[in-house]
């Protein structure tokens, strides 16, 4: 069944606002007009008594909205019943067009008002609406077995609501992990407000990866999906069923009434995976973890030309940025990483450092085109704002804290400049020990790789922080640092350091200036790997460090990974050096997200 985005449909195609009633009063008197609450004389004893109906067919053009009760608009006809015990005392077919007896038309749509008659006593009524005339086509709403009493010398009100009987249920994407889902009746038009069906979602296969979050009376046509804690990976469907509330007509068991899903919705969790930014190759690849080989194949290939940098939010959405093309284009990678949506070719030039922050505000580092930050605003589909301010230069570090404030490393000066939402100010400036390449937020920590060493902050940062501590021994151009679960800092050198060709270095809380690393690791590690110039670092939730090197390998570069416990004398469980590789530079490492598809 073809599953269209709700809000892409025209409004034509939208049941309309509506007015329908149900009206028993004494007789006398002109046609009812009003709301639910309308009230006409009180009649003689014996006098026989008037049942009005008011009923609203809106126009084809009109835009979706609630309402008391469900009349499409492709309404051509109704037919009507009642019964008195089980005596059938009326059976009426009548027209609701413009042109119908007791009809009328406006912008608002065509109002029909129809007059029984019918003695005092208990009665029930039975009611269709049809697209065709004089109750031929198909039906398209529906009140079945609605009871009500005719009281003489009294004024009666029956609400009535007409249930709309559904052809298709359809879903489409609200957000992250979950759906929109609503009924269509058999001439396209979604059924919504009372009347409409209600829906419920169950796990029909799969192991249990997520707890269903069932619509609500705010939310009716809201379903979402939370992943289930402890992680389990797989895939998991679901169905989704309409049915109808108390007190409301079952329209689902109207004959050609479709009240399932045709197709269950799928819900994945897949294994992590390493996202690397294959500049020279103009791919962004992903790797399954852990490894299995040396050979082992990417999982993903998503073209983006010279892929330079990447960044991951809370909710496991990738970012990928190039370096030139020649201005930055920036993609969305969200779970389960298969494809790339186009977010913006706007903005900077020469992009050394991309993040995210936790309100969603993604920031680029430029030192041409843009030469400072562009700072891109979810959906990410407008232009970057351009931060210059305190920036010479340019810039090439980039990265935000807990509470959203934004730092840039000066790339024309040994300075680091912080700006809080909405970035308008002027940002909070501090000297650096030299200019920084790279920067990583830990909690309340700030790590600044810089050209010959790391510059240790703590948050928040004011005009007259001071770090407290400088890192330099083995320290040669740190570009990325990467932050295990004891809290230790793990350092990716390009150059120089105690190797020309790179190396790792890890340093230990608590961080003291001039402080030995507890781990060198220099490049080309050896055991069966040959890459070298360390670029990119990554721990996984297993505690697995993965390594990208830009040089050497079967083409150049390649992905290391390192199983705890990690010494100096540590060789890469395996090294993916395959000939696909061309100049690694970013990496990020996926959490096991869940992924709903309608």
């Amino acid at each position: 069944m073809k599953r269209d985005r709700l809000r892409s449909v025209s409004g034509s195609r939208v049941a309309a606002a509506l007015t329908a009633l149900f009206l028993l009063a004494g007789c006398g008197g002109g046609a009812a007009s009003g709301g639910l609450g309308s009230t006409l004389p009180k009649q003689a004893n014996g006098a026989t008594n008037s049942v009005r109906f008011a009923i609203t067919v809106p126009p084809k053009t009109a835009s979706s909205g609630r309402s008391p009760a469900y009349v499409s608009p492709a309404t051509q006809s109704m037919t009507i019943a009642v019964l008195q015990g089980t005596t059938n005392v009326l059976n009426q077919t009548l027209g609701l067009t413009p042109s119908s007896p007791g009809c009328t038309t406006s912008l608002a749509g065509t109002l029909c008002t129809i007059s029984l008659s019918l003695a005092a006593g208990s009665y029930t009524a039975s009611i269709t609406t049809y697209d065709g005339a004089n109750g031929t086509g198909n039906a398209l709403s529906t009140a079945q077995s609605v009871a009500f009493t005719v009281t003489a010398n009294q004024n009666n009100l029956v609400p009535l609501t007409l249930s709309g009987i559904p052809r298709a249920i359809h879903v489409a994407s609200a957000g992250v992990n979950a759906v929109d889902v609503v009924a269509q009746d058999v001439d396209g038009n979604f059924i919504v407000g009372a009347g409409a069906p209600t829906f419920t979602a169950s796990a029909s296969s799969g192991p249990a990866l997520a707890t269903i979050v069932q619509p609500t009376a705010s939310h009716p046509n809201l379903i979402s999906f939370v992943q289930a804690s402890p992680t389990v990976l797989g895939t998991e469907t679901f169905a989704v069923a309409a049915g109808y509330p108390a007190g409301e007509s079952n329209a689902c068991t109207q004959t050609g009434a479709v009240c399932s899903l045709a197709s269950a919705m799928t819900a994945t969790v897949s294994a992590p995976m390493a996202m690397v930014a294959n500049s020279g190759g103009n791919t962004v690849l992903g790797y399954t973890l852990p490894l299995t080989s040396a050979t082992q194949s990417p999982a993903v290939s998503i073209p983006l030309y010279t892929a330079y940098l990447l960044t991951e939010d809370a909710s496991g959405n990738v970012f990928a940025a190039s370096f030139t093309s020649p201005t930055t284009t920036v993609l969305e990678i969200p779970p389960p990483y298969t494809s790339a949506t186009l977010t913006n070719s706007l903005g900077g030039d020469d992009s050394y450092q991309m993040a995210v922050a936790p309100n969603g505000d993604l920031a680029l580092a430029n030192i041409a085109g843009i030469a400072g930050g562009s700072l891109y605003a979810p959906p990410y589909t407008a232009a970057p704002s351009a931060i210059t301010s305190g920036l010479s230069g340019g810039a090439v570090a980039v990265a935000f804290d807990a509470s959203n404030n934004l730092y840039f490393g000066n790339s024309g000066a040994s300075t680091l400049a912080m700006l809080a939402p909405p970035y308008t100010g002027s940002p909070t400036t501090v000297s650096l020990s030299s200019v920084a390449n790279g920067l990583t937020v830990s909690g309340t920590t700030l790590f600044v790789g810089e050209t010959s060493d790391v510059d240790v902050f703590s948050l928040p940062l004011t005009a007259s922080s001071t770090p407290i501590a400088t890192l330099s021994n083995g320290i040669g151009t740190a570009y990325r640092s990467a932050v295990d679960a004891s809290g230790n800092i793990w350092v990716a050198n390009s150059s120089g350091g105690t190797s020309s060709n790179g190396s790792i270095e890890e340093f230990t809380e608590p961080f003291s200036t001039g402080e030995t690393p507890a781990v060198t690791i220099s490049m080309p590690v050896g055991g069966g790997s040959t890459s070298y110039n360390t670029l990119g670092i990554a721990f996984d939730a297993a505690g697995n460090l993965y390594v990208t090197n830009r040089s050497g390998g079967a083409g150049s570069g390649g992905l290391l990974e390192f199983s705890p416990p990690i010494t100096s004398a540590s060789k890469p469980t395996f090294a993916i050096e395959t000939s696909n590789l061309n100049s690694l530079f970013d990496l990020v490492i996926t959490r096991p997200a869940l992924s709903v598809t309608p």
